[in-house]
């Protein structure tokens, strides 16, 4: 039954149609919910695409630590203020981290640290379905608030800091595999409803995700976090390489 309503909302969505564009006229509201490795993205963003496209973009952003996905969808379902700002929404970006619907295995990616360590399965992203279907049901509770209203609606896939970390600790190969599986399943539930997936994995990792995005100046002193210079800035060109086409939810 899920996966007939999908497709329905994927037909209804007009799935980025060029006939429906957002009015630049007015005001662009952006609510962005996230946890902390969107902290500063949504701002960094708002300039971005008030520079390219000529428009105010006021911001509500939400991006408490270590947000799972399932919160992020308490969240939304509980907190009146952050429906009503969903509502009144042009451009909305929701992610959550997998850690309560992750194999419990893939901890050991999570913890930081280059000690010697057993590895996770190498998962798929069929291990990670119970994280899919949570950003499924939250795209249902958007689409219901933003119903006919054209909307850029967005989500992202989750980079690895530690990637030089899992090389050392002998667990890079496991790791990428539940990394990539991760990815898999935000970006299957993402398509299933017209939403476009901003690839910060790709980015900061190499599309082979064999990168150490420390390299590149990408990721902050912790190990973890995006760095709040190279790193934001190649999140919000991410996101604005991706365009501003809205679906009509």
């Amino acid at each position: 039954m899920r996966a007939i309503l999908a497709v329905l909302a994927l037909v209804l969505s007009g799935c980025g149609s060029a006939d429906v564009q957002l009015d630049t006229t007015e005001q662009w509201d952006l609510v962005w919910i996230s946890d902390s490795i969107g902290a500063g993205v949504a701002e960094a963003w708002a300039d971005r695409i008030e520079a390219s496209e000529g428009v105010e973009v006021r911001v509500h952003s939400h991006t408490p630590g270590f947000l799972t996905i399932e919160n992020a969808q308490r969240m939304i379902s509980a907190e009146a203020t952050i429906r009503d700002e969903l509502a009144d929404a042009e451009i909305i970006v929701v992610y959550g981290n997998a850690s309560h619907s992750a194999p419990d295995d893939m901890d050991t990616c999570a913890r930081p640290g280059t000690d010697p360590r057993d590895p996770p399965e190498s998962h798929t992203s069929a291990d990670l379905a119970p994280y899919g279907d949570v950003f499924r049901d939250i795209y249902d509770t958007v689409f219901e608030l933003r119903a006919g209203q054209p909307t850029v609606i967005r989500t992202y896939d989750f980079f690895s800091g530690a990637l030089a970390d899992w090389r050392e600790a002998g667990i890079e190969p496991e790791c990428t595999a539940s990394w990539e599986a991760q990815a898999d399943a935000i970006h299957e539930a993402a398509r299933d409803y017209g939403v476009l997936t901003a690839s910060f994995y790709d980015e900061f990792n190499g599309t082979n995700h064999d990168e150490d995005p420390r390299e590149k100046g990408y990721i902050a002193v912790d190990g973890w976090h995006q760095s709040r210079d190279a790193g934001v800035a190649a999140q919000v060109e991410v996101l604005h390489a991706l365009g501003y086409d809205p679906i009509v939810p």
